[in-house]
């Protein structure tokens, strides 16, 4: 049941969503997450890749110079 009452919020469906979107964004407030964590651990990673990829580029350099020899 919906009644009209003046003071109320824009959403006032009764529904579970009406009460979610009326409260505001409380949700985005309560996650926050720490950019520099995150570009740490992206640095790390791209790190880890590029290691990879050299040590792949020396083994395959060293595998050719070792068949054309």
């Amino acid at each position: 049941m919906t009644t009209a009452f003046p003071q109320a919020t824009l959403e006032n469906s009764g529904s579970l969503t009406g009460h979610i979107l009326a409260q505001g964004h409380a949700e985005a407030a309560q996650v926050r997450r720490s950019y520099a964590k995150v570009g740490l651990v992206l640095a790390i990673g791209l790190g880890v890749l590029v290691g990879i990829g050299v040590l792949v580029v020396l083994f395959v350099s060293n595998s050719l110079t070792g068949l054309l020899d």
